[in-house]
């Protein structure tokens, strides 16, 4: 399977006959088995660096549903060093889906109280567990911080040797690491960046100050940032976004969104399409994996329900 991708949006007969649109994806969420999109070159630069520390456990955070605790997990399954998940929020008996897989994979899982998982490295919990295993590595929420930037400006540049005659790409962010790397590779002209997070204005300027730290010369590459595209909220769907995802699995049955990122951000160009407002006309979707995801909504829920992920081939 290609690494890129012509999507057919033709939805409807509702595009300006005067735009000449082309939308492909890179498809980022077949390129690594166990930590496939973003998720293997966020986790990349922070192995490194516990292999260099000599480190006999890795902790990080996320909640009952990650998309990073999966990837982690399914990562140091056969390495030397074990993973150590902070999970959001106390423990049920019935683990999800997501955490199941990690026991399976031999993570060590540790319940936070949500007021205790936003203090972070100052919680009670990770105190708990550095006296436990005092030469702990610990990767921040989502793989964030420096050295997953780092780690997402090299995944640019490597698909910008493929990516070649794109007006924009564009990415979906939650913690606003792998837009932080993208924009510090300086790989293409045009970057617009898609908030999953609701209230997130401010995020814009994070990301520009984590890019600057990775690059100083890359602080006058244009980035256009949206807020607006949550549909509600992190993880939550409009009506009209689940339509849009029903008719868009029986246009283009090789490519399955993943329901929190970036579904969002195609949905959100398909809307400024239609709007005659998206100035690019051959545009570059970044897909960035997150298709386990959807196991944390009713199969009904989801439009591809019905292609299984574990028969996906990588690169």
């Amino acid at each position: 399977m290609p690494q890129i991708q012509a999507l057919n949006l033709n939805l409807k007969d509702a595009l300006p006959l005067n735009k000449e649109y082309q939308v492909h994806v890179y498809r980022g969420d077949l390129e690594h088995v166990s930590a496939p999109g973003n998720k293997w070159h966020k986790l990349k630069h922070h192995l490194q660096a516990a292999k260099v520390q000599g480190a006999t456990h890795i902790g990080t955070f996320g909640g009952p549903f990650s998309n990073h605790l999966d990837a982690v997990a399914a990562t140091l399954a056969d390495q030397n060093e074990q993973a150590v998940l902070v999970v959001r929020g106390e423990l049920q008996p019935d683990l999800t889906p997501t955490l199941q897989d990690a026991v399976k994979q031999g993570a060590e899982l540790w319940p936070s109280t949500r007021q205790d998982y936003r203090l972070a490295m100052k919680g009670e919990v990770v105190k708990q567990i550095t006296h436990r295993y005092p030469n702990i590595y610990w990767v921040p929420e989502g793989g964030g911080g420096a050295l997953g930037a780092k780690g997402c400006s090299d995944w640019a540049k490597q698909i910008a040797t493929n990516a070649v005659g794109y007006d924009a790409w564009t990415l979906a962010a939650g913690t606003g690491t792998t837009a932080a790397g993208f924009l510090a590779s300086q790989s293409c002209q045009n970057l617009h960046v898609f908030s999953a997070l609701k209230g997130a204005q401010q995020q814009a300027s994070e990301i520009v100050e984590m890019a600057k730290m990775l690059n100083p010369a890359c602080q006058n590459q244009p980035m256009v940032f949206h807020s607006d595209c949550h549909q509600g909220g992190y993880a939550k769907h409009s009506p009209e976004l689940i339509s849009f995802l029903h008719k868009f699995a029986q246009l283009n049955p090789d490519v399955t969104l993943d329901p929190v990122y970036t579904c969002k951000s195609l949905y959100a160009i398909y809307q400024a399409m239609l709007a005659g407002r998206w100035p690019h006309q051959k545009t570059l979707l970044i897909h960035t994996g997150g298709m386990q995801g959807w196991r944390g909504y009713a199969d009904e829920s989801n439009p591809f329900s019905n292609m299984s992920t574990d028969d996906k081939m990588s690169f």
